[in-house]
C-alpha cells in the first residue's frame, strides 16, 4: 500500500496520507510497479471529462481541457521535465553544462519550442481521433506514458553523480518491478484494444527506447527531467500511432471490452 501511495505522491497532486516511510528508497523503487495504475487514474478523469463535456461543448474546446487537466493533476512535473530536457540536450554544450542547464529553473528557447510542439501535437491528434475511440484512448494514453517511465528508471543509470530527485527510484530497482509494471500495462490496454493495442504499445516502446538511448548516450544516463520528458514523448507517440492505425488500417477495439464501441 505504501508503494502505491508513494507513486500517487510523486506523480500527482492528489491529496494522500503522508507517512515518513513513503520516502524510503526501497518504497520509492517499488512504487514504479504502480506508475501505470496512477496513469490510469489520470486517464479515467480525462475520459470521464470527455464523456461529460462532449454533450455540451465542441471537441476542439474539450481537447484544450483534457490537455490541461493532466498537467494540473501532475503539478506540471512531466511537462516541465520536457522543457528542461530539451533546453539541455539541444544546447550544443558539454554533458556537464547540459546537466546544469537542465537544473536551471528558467526556460530557454528550445524548451519553449518543445512545449509548443507538445501541446500542438496533442491538440491536433485529439481532434482528429474518432469520437467512439477517444474516451478509451484518453485512459490508455497516460497508462502507457507512465509505464515507459518505469521502464526507463530500471534500464538506465542515473546521470547526476551528486544525486537528485529521480535517484530514489533508481537505487533499489529490481527486474520484478518492471515485469509487474509491464504486465499491468499490457492488461489495461489489451482488454479494450486486444492484440492490436499490444502491437501499438510495442512500437511506442521501441520508439521511446531509441530516444532514451540517445539521451542516455548524451548524458551518460538519465535524470528526473528526462523521465518526465519520456512520459510526454511516449504519450504522444502512442496516440499518434493509433491515429495512423485507425486511418490506414481501420484498427479499433478488438479486446474483451470491445462492447464499449457499440455504446
Amino acid at each position: 500500500m505504501n508503494a502505491f501511495i508513494a507513486s500517487l505522491t510523486f506523480l500527482t497532486r492528489i491529496p494522500v496520507p503522508q507517512r515518513d516511510s513513503l520516502y524510503d528508497p526501497g518504497i520509492f523503487s517499488r512504487s514504479t510497479i504502480f506508475f501505470p495504475v496512477v496513469g490510469g487514474i489520470i486517464g479515467l478523469v480525462n475520459g470521464g471529462l470527455y464523456l461529460i463535456l462532449g454533450a455540451v461543448l465542441p471537441v476542439h474546446v474539450i481537447a484544450v481541457v483534457i490537455i490541461m487537466v493532466p498537467i494540473f493533476m501532475s503539478g506540471g512535473i512531466h511537462f516541465d521535465g520536457l522543457l528542461d530536457t530539451c533546453d539541455g540536450i539541444f544546447s550544443g554544450r558539454s554533458r556537464e553544462r547540459s546537466l546544469e542547464i537542465m537544473r536551471d529553473s528558467r526556460v530557454g528557447s528550445m524548451g519553449v519550442i518543445a512545449g509548443i510542439v507538445d501541446i500542438l501535437l496533442r491538440y491536433s491528434i485529439l481532434i482528429s481521433l474518432p469520437a467512439e475511440t477517444l474516451p478509451v484512448l484518453l485512459i490508455a494514453q497516460p497508462v502507457v506514458g507512465r509505464w515507459f517511465m518505469s521502464v526507463a528508471l530500471h534500464l538506465f543509470p542515473y546521470a547526476r553523480k551528486e544525486g537528485g530527485l529521480g535517484q530514489g527510484f533508481n537505487q533499489h530497482k529490481k527486474r520484478l518491478y518492471i515485469i509487474l509494471s509491464t504486465g499491468l500495462t499490457l492488461l489495461m490496454v489489451y482488454f479494450p484494444f486486444g492484440l492490436g493495442g499490444l502491437g501499438i504499445i510495442g512500437l511506442a516502446g521501441i520508439a521511446s527506447l531509441l530516444i532514451a538511448l540517445w539521451v542516455a548516450h548524451r548524458l551518460d544516463g538519465l535524470t528526473g527531467d528526462v523521465y518526465g520528458a519520456l512520459n510526454e514523448v511516449t504519450e504522444i507517440i502512442f496516440v499518434l500511432l493509433w491515429l495512423a492505425a485507425i486511418q490506414n488500417l481501420s484498427l479499433g477495439f478488438d479486446g474483451p471490452l470491445s462492447w464499449w464501441e457499440s455504446i
